[in-house]
């Protein structure tokens, strides 16, 4: 599974830029201004609540610039793009 965030103030052009080249199912999730990496995690079905993901660790703030990490039993792909 591959999860796609980013942040609502970028173009739409950094999409095909960063995540390219798109496929017609490729799906985002927009980013809210005070989730951290927890709150990531739980949006992509990684943990079910915001305290486990807190507790397993991902109390962290959400980098800036481009992330790509795998997480998880399933090793699930989580991509961000955060705006600087």
């Amino acid at each position: 599974m591959e999860y796609n965030f980013i942040n609502s103030n970028l173009p739409a052009s950094d999409k095909e830029l960063f995540f390219g080249p798109l496929t017609i199912d490729a799906t985002f999730i927009t980013l809210e201004d005070r989730w951290i990496m927890a709150h990531a995690l739980v949006a992509a079905g990684v943990f079910a609540s915001v305290s486990q993901a807190r507790k397993a660790g991902w109390d962290k703030p959400i980098a800036k610039g481009f992330t790509d990490i795998r997480v998880g039993k399933l090793k699930t792909r989580i991509t961000i793009l955060e705006a600087f």
